[in-house]
């Protein structure tokens, strides 16, 4: 199968999370959490730098690995039988989950090592930070996963090596359960405790962190359409908040291993002791006074707390709020974007489309196509020994040359097999009379791309109503002006596909009446959802034509749109694309392709686009025996 630039490592992680689990990649707002269901990553700056790939790469093993390997059923046993200790458990099982990723994708073992040590010294700060259960518990992890890397606590384990000879054998929850088991009631002979368990806090007589101070009832619930981070867990660090069900709503037990995708162990293991805030009327979760920090410290001080998931999740955060949004655009979710085919006007509507400038379009579509045919020639080949002779070299009989050449055969000139992909600004600003003769050009060069067999798929794009600034406002409890001042776009990106490569030219004309122009212009984004589309095509020729009247933007941050889309361009031609542009009366889009015409007056456009075309298709011409 061929490989796909225009995907990254993520999107893949993410669609096989989809896919094969039923779990839900979003990348939305500012932290990274997962409550079982759902994994919400920050809103990813584009382009993404590699340290934050990395770590973000690492999260989405991690959590793949729990939603492959986990028996939760088994992990909600555990958590009654041992409440507070759940942790125990927790990073037993995260260890083994690991193992068994590396088994099944061996890739995995290069992500983890570099995700760990890019956050070392953060989970050093954390770690100094927990009480003796959580340090005992972040140890017993270092010692069964494959890190090396003690971090100098070894002599929180002295004297459990036995314990720990017997962990290759463990491999699966129940087996991760019995060791968990075996390690927790040798610490509580050696250590017994003198608080109240179901609180979670030990006799290390240490005072609890200062994050334990977050008040609970301020954390938001993991509502798909917030930004904020749910509360951490206390096993791994990265969960949602613990949610009490209705009883309507709340499996029995003899269906709780059906769950298995709903339910993380740390969720599990959460829900024992917490309580669900109260989300808002419109579905947003509630607001804390500092929520980035308050919500990956909550339960720093629990005991059994795993540092390295907390550690990354913190990690991620800050490094998605320190990125640069002069330069690095990002919408502020993905979550609303959609893909969709134009719908079919009715049967009156394209009718007078067709009927509208036929003649011009029939002379248009003529002329690209004799364009692209002219090249065809009629060539004769001398090096066959036998054939028709050829007049023009029959003189070679008289001559004392050894090789004769004498015979011809007919050779056709031919364009390499070729797929195009166009590209149509269907902004607010390409107004009902730009949007009147884009129309028409899209006709004559559908027709004629057509009449040629060569492969084509066309789409618009701009943005949509689904989501905009003043939900996010509700949804984050932030003003405005420190919203723009982060995300480049909030509106959903609208693609409107006119015709798939699959598609007779007819299925596009019933489409093209219902093409109107609204909304922004999200050119770089258009231009890698096409680029990824494209570059899969089994042809060996690959075209791009952007037609656009203006810059790159939306909401926020045109400068960052504008150096996404420059970024983007620059891919494509990199992949082996050739990018062609259309400047519909101004020319801000030559400063994004490199082969670009301006086309200042607008009964000028289907001509010239049509002779641009035919340009750009004959550079493909090669002789041919």
């Amino acid at each position: 199968m061929q490989s796909n630039p225009f995907e990254s490592q993520l999107e893949r992680l993410a669609r096989t999370l989809t896919e094969e689990y039923g779990v839900n990649v979003l990348c939305q707002g500012d932290e990274a959490w997962t409550d079982g269901t759902r994994i919400v990553l920050p809103s990813l700056p584009e382009p993404m730098d590699e340290a934050l790939e990395r770590m973000v790469v690492g999260f989405l093993d991690h959590e793949m690995g729990h939603v492959a390997f986990s028996d939760f059923n088994m992990v909600g046993e555990f958590s009654k039988k041992h409440p507070g200790r759940e942790g125990m458990l927790n990073v037993v099982e995260d260890a083994l989950i690991e193992r068994r990723l590396r088994d099944h994708w061996p890739g995995v073992r290069a992500n983890l090592d570099a995700m760990f040590a890019q956050i070392r010294d953060r989970i050093i700060a954390l770690v100094a930070k927990r009480d003796t259960f959580g340090k005992f518990c972040t140890v017993v992890y270092l010692k069964l996963s494959h890190h090396r890397d003690m971090l100098g606590l070894e002599s929180h384990v002295a004297g459990y090596n036995d314990l720990f000879d017997t962990y290759p054998s463990v491999q699966d929850t129940r087996n991760s359960a019995h060791l968990a088991e075996r390690i927790l009631d040798r610490w509580e002979r050696e250590q017994p405790r003198t608080t109240n368990v179901d609180q979670g806090h030990t006799d290390s007589g240490a005072p609890p962190p200062e994050s334990c101070d977050a008040d609970i009832s301020q954390m938001p619930d993991s509502h798909a359409g917030s930004d904020q981070a749910a509360p951490q867990s206390p096993d791994d660090g990265h969960s949602g908040p613990s949610q009490e069900p209705n009883e309507a709503d709340s499996p029995s037990p003899k269906n709780e291993s059906s769950q298995k995708s709903g339910n993380r162990p740390d969720q599990a293991a959460e829900s024992v002791a917490e309580e669900q805030p109260e989300p808002s009327n419109d579905g947003s979760p509630s607001q804390g006074e500092d929520h980035a920090a308050s919500t990956a410290a909550t339960h720093v001080g629990r005991g059994g707390d795993s540092v390295i998931t907390e550690a990354l999740a913190r990690s991620i955060g800050e490094h998605v709020r320190n990125s640069d949004p002069s330069r690095e655009y990002r919408p502020f979710t993905h979550q609303y974007d959609r893909i969709e085919l134009v719908p079919a006007a009715g049967e009156q509507e394209t009718r007078e489309l067709l009927k509208t400038g036929a003649d011009t379009i029939r002379r248009l579509r003529r002329g690209l196509a004799n364009a692209l045919r002219s090249a065809e020639k009629r060539w004769w080949r001398e090096d066959q020994t036998g054939g028709t002779l050829s007049p023009r070299t029959l003189y070679r009989l008289c001559t004392d040359q050894p090789r004769l050449d004498v015979f011809r055969t007919r050779s056709m000139v031919q364009g390499r097999s070729t797929a195009v992909c166009i590209l149509l600004d269907a902004s607010g600003s390409m107004t009902s009379r730009k949007m009147s003769v884009a129309r028409d050009a899209m006709r004559a060069l559908l027709d004629a791309l057509g009449d040629l067999k060569v492969a084509t798929e066309a789409f618009t794009f701009t943005t949509g109503h689904e989501f905009d600034l003043n939900r996010a406002c509700l949804v984050t409890g932030r003003e405005a002006q420190e919203l723009r001042e982060r995300f480049s776009r909030f509106a959903n990106l609208e693609i409107g596909v006119i015709k798939r490569f699959d598609e007779p030219v007819k299925a596009a004309m019933r489409r093209l009446p219902s093409i109107h122009g609204s909304g922004l212009t999200p050119l770089g984004e258009a231009m890698h959802i096409g680029a990824g589309r494209l570059i899969t095509r089994p042809e060996t020729r690959k075209i791009m034509l952007v037609l656009t009247d203006g810059r790159a933007g939306c909401e926020s941050r045109d400068d960052a749109a504008t150096l996404h889309a420059k970024y983007t361009g620059q891919r494509i031609e990199k992949a082996g694309i050739e990018l062609v542009g259309v400047g519909i009366m101004d020319d801000s889009v030559s400063a994004i392709v490199a082969d670009t015409i301006v086309v200042h007056a607008l009964e000028e456009l289907p001509a010239q686009l049509c002779k641009l075309l035919g340009r750009t298709l004959k550079k493909g011409m090669r002789h041919v025996g």
